[in-house]
């Protein structure tokens, strides 16, 4: 019987970065699941119980630090791995992920050998990342 699929969440408002993201997620054994705004996100979160998230910031109606703080509150997604995905370097929004309990951040545009380390760390289980 074949292995099941994990499922990765990615939410994002900007429809060609959510594309860019999907498109570099093809290779591997995964199945993507895109929304795009902060509640949808929560609530796919919740309904679904994805393996992994990938947040944008930056989201019209909830930044993705206040997603990630609801997520937390959740049974179905406090120990998921959420992983904001950023335009911005600033010191400050980097303190607001990392309070609102985000496991790591990659930053746009999406370099896919960082995204390859941060599956293997969350995903595949790759000490060696």
């Amino acid at each position: 019987m074949p292995e099941q699929q994990a499922s990765i969440l990615v939410a994002d408002d900007d429809l060609i970065s959510s594309e860019v993201t999907k498109a570099m997620l093809a290779i591997y054994p995964v199945n993507v699941i895109t929304v795009e705004s902060g509640q949808a996100a929560i609530q796919q979160a919740i309904a679904l119980r994805p393996q992994l998230i990938l947040l944008d910031y930056e989201m019209p109606d909830i930044n993705g630090a206040d997603v990630c703080r609801e997520l937390r509150r959740s049974d179905a997604c406090q120990s998921t791995p959420v992983v904001a995905i950023t335009s911005h370097h600033s010191a400050t929004e980097m303190e607001d992920c990392r309070a609102a309990g985000m496991d790591a951040t990659l930053h746009k545009p999406v370099n896919p050998d960082a995204l390859d380390e941060i599956l293997r760390r969350y995903l595949f289980n790759d000490a060696s990342s």
